[in-house]
């Protein structure tokens, strides 16, 4: 891995989020929305009434909002 590059979350280091408000950032777009459930790849969030998949290499950053 190249220096300065984070890895991308783990949905272990995801666990303590679940059901939390979260800031997240992806190559295309910043929203805020809540984390519902995260799995080996892919974590899900509801965004306003919109329910939304991220595969997990797409996740810049999240932290809780």
């Amino acid at each position: 891995m190249r220096s300065g590059v984070q890895p991308h979350p783990t949905p272990q280091a995801l666990r303590p989020l679940l059901g939390t408000d979260v800031i997240v950032r992806t190559p295309v777009s910043l929203w805020r929305g809540r984390l519902l459930s995260c799995v080996r790849d892919s974590a899900w969030f509801v965004v306003d009434d919109d329910d939304v998949v991220v595969h997990l290499h797409e996740i810049l950053s999240i932290r809780a909002a």
